[in-house]
């Protein structure tokens, strides 16, 4: 008897295949025919999304692009300098399940560096009070949908720069909060009312200003935002019921004027505060019951684990420039493109290194070997935390980054996470970003863009014939600027034709 094709065999029994496939390779699956798509889109979506930390987006004072400090895989490699974008200097805000949001000083981006998608968004709608300024956040989770939102959230000013009463003395947040937000299903802003439930914040002339307000993060989970917002709380959006509530951040008074870091991990939404003992105290947002309250987990002392590394690395024999196992790499992407202007584009190093090991498996942390009696100080800062462990990364003294799991108290030197020419720039870190990526192919971005320059093309091209039929306006220049457009626009013809074709491909 001939074997049945894969694609005959029951839903349950082809499901099941398909679960133990990596993500990258169930992504590929779906391409092979109908019900293979079917059968992942219908219950393996979720399986789309990797489960490690491939690398961390780190952004640096002084830097026109984020750096990338990634980790080594025997997968695609993962360009950190997101070369294919078209723009001089791009930076990281935002990170949600593989999608980052970046921006340049005119333009958002959506981009998905494992399948190098992008899209660009159309300029931002201003802010609906004068004054106030916006912050954008993702919103995507690819086990409910290709389609991504972002949102623009209301910034305070200083109160001492606002001199409208009336608004001084209202409440913060209002109780209908109206965001601007992108639709990658519409492919434009619109608008979102919210419905706060519970009290206000407090009043806008009590807002203390915050100058760390763009270093907060947001937390983006079970068709729920949770965004750190200026003065000691964040604000919990439900996208499904579209209410919100303001959720006070924990131990706000008692630390008052210590930057906030929020996160996600293996419990849900973490929040952790670095206060000036050089203690770092973590907790998570407890939802299972009626009543939504912060739980204390751990209490770390960055000065300890500064010191168990320096005597860890003592121990070997190990100098502060000098590895202990396989490395991260850090991509250098600064100082690569820099070298690559001045050797006109053709300068182009390995983007990432490849060793005989599964990056996937997570098993990395070595256990801490402490030597007595060896006194060590340093400054650290909180990169991030693994969004399914219980492990956060640091970058201590001297740029080493190291990942820490606080329940076994084991850690691991990853390499060195700090630009060659960082020491000219003292503030050093600003915000990162670490990153799983998404292998899903479909991704509403390139052809959207580009059908936009067709257009834009196709319109001057036409101006410039009908001014080819009026001689008198017709000059030298211009007919150069016609056979230019041409060719232009043939080419962004080719690659939108291009673009369709694949994905009717895909979605076959």
């Amino acid at each position: 008897m001939a074997p049945q094709p894969a694609a005959a065999l029951p839903e349950d029994v082809l499901a099941e295949v398909l679960r133990r496939l990596t993500p990258l390779l169930l992504a590929a699956s779906r391409r092979v025919c109908g019900a293979w798509r079917d059968t992942v889109d219908a219950r393996l979506r979720g399986h789309l999304l990797s489960r490690s930390v491939r690398g961390i987006f780190i952004n640096f004072t002084g830097h026109d692009f984020s750096e990338f400090f990634s980790r080594p895989s025997t997968g695609p490699a993962i360009c950190g300098g997101l070369d294919f974008l078209p723009t001089k200097g791009v930076k990281v805000t935002d990170h949600c399940n593989g999608l980052l949001l970046c921006g340049d000083r005119e333009r958002d981006y959506v981009v998905n560096p494992a399948t190098r998608r992008w899209a660009r968004l159309p300029p931002r709608p201003p802010p609906h009070m004068p004054g106030f300024s916006q912050s954008a956040y993702l919103a995507f989770d690819p086990a409910v949908s290709p389609h991504y939102e972002v949102f623009l959230i209301p910034r305070l000013p200083s109160s001492d720069k606002l001199d409208d009463k009336a608004l001084l003395e209202s409440e913060w947040p209002p109780a209908l909060y109206v965001l601007h937000v992108f639709s990658s299903t519409a492919g434009q802003w619109g608008e979102k009312t919210f419905l706060r439930e519970g009290e206000a914040a407090g009043i806008v002339g009590d807002m203390d200003f915050d100058p760390w307000y763009h270093l907060y993060h947001a937390v983006y989970c079970r068709s729920t935002l949770y965004i750190h917002c200026q003065h000691g709380y964040l604000t919990r959006m439900s996208l499904s019921d579209y209410t919100y509530k303001v959720i006070e951040l924990p131990a706000a008074d008692e630390m008052r004027g210590f930057a906030y870091h929020l996160g996600r991990s293996l419990r849900g939404v973490y929040c952790a505060k670095h206060n000036y003992c050089n203690r770092l105290r973590l907790w998570h947002l407890d939802e299972s019951h009626d009543q939504t309250e912060w739980v204390f987990n751990y209490d770390i002392d960055l000065s300890t684990l500064e010191r168990r590394f320096h005597n860890y690395r003592k121990r070997f024999g190990v100098d502060s420039t000098q590895q202990i196992g396989k490395p991260w790499i850090l991509q250098d992407v600064n100082n690569r493109k820099i070298r690559e202007e001045y050797h006109n584009g053709r300068y182009r190093p390995p983007v990432e290194e490849k060793y005989d090991w599964n990056s996937d498996e997570d098993n990395f942390l070595y256990i801490e070997d402490a030597v007595e009696g060896v006194y060590y100080s340093g400054s650290s800062h909180l990169l991030g935390f693994h969004p399914y462990k219980e492990i956060a990364y640091f970058e201590l003294h001297r740029g080493r980054g190291v990942a820490y799991d606080w329940n076994s108290s084991k850690f691991q030197d990853l390499g060195c996470s700090e630009p060659t020419d960082n020491h000219y720039f003292e503030e050093g870190t600003t915000v990162s970003f670490p990153y799983t990526p998404c292998w899903m192919a479909e991704f509403p971005g390139n052809e959207f863009e580009s059908l936009l320059e067709h257009e834009e093309i196709a319109r001057k091209k036409s101006e410039l014939e009908a001014q080819l039929e009026d001689h008198s306006n017709f000059s030298c220049a211009d007919e150069y600027e016609l056979r230019k457009f041409r060719g232009h626009a043939k080419r962004v013809k080719d690659s939108v034709t291009k673009l369709r074709r694949r994905r009717r491909i895909t979605a076959r």
